[in-house]
């Protein structure tokens, strides 16, 4: 009983920030709702809301999708989110802080909060790397 209840908490936990992806994400593929939009919530949609958000970003759920993947960048030449390369997709470039070498501007993100985690950032490269799906 006791090691159910663990094993349900760690994979509840599967998205909170600074957690790794859960087993089941690793053999499933990355899921933007379950996965990505968890990360989006809690570090970007503070600021990325609605239709005032910074560079008209609205990040929200029912948003994030249609507002990052296949959109160009306002700072940069490339796609927020290009469908099977994370190296080409700004969104990557912001989080680590580094737009600056790909012609790009602005601030890291999140703007004034500490950066995202590696394996937060891993997970974000993985959904890329699968095709950015809708799912």
């Amino acid at each position: 009983m006791v090691l159910t209840v663990l094993a349900l908490g760690a994979s509840a936990c599967s998205t909170s920030p600074g957690s790794t992806p859960s087993a089941t994400t690793a053999s499933t593929g990355v899921s933007l709702s379950k996965d990505i939009q968890p990360i989006l919530n809690a570090n970007c949609v503070i600021c990325h809301q609605g239709t005032a958000g910074p560079m008209g970003l609205n990040m929200q759920v029912g948003s994030a999708y249609k507002n990052l993947v296949n959109v160009k960048s306002a700072e940069s030449p490339l796609m927020r989110v290009a469908p099977g390369t994370p190296d080409k997709s700004y969104i990557v470039n912001k989080l680590l802080g580094t737009q600056g070498q790909i012609d790009g501007s602005g601030a890291q993100m999140p703007y004034g909060a500490p950066p995202l985690s590696q394996s937060q950032i891993d997970l974000i490269r993985q959904w890329i790397t699968q095709g950015a799906p809708n799912n």
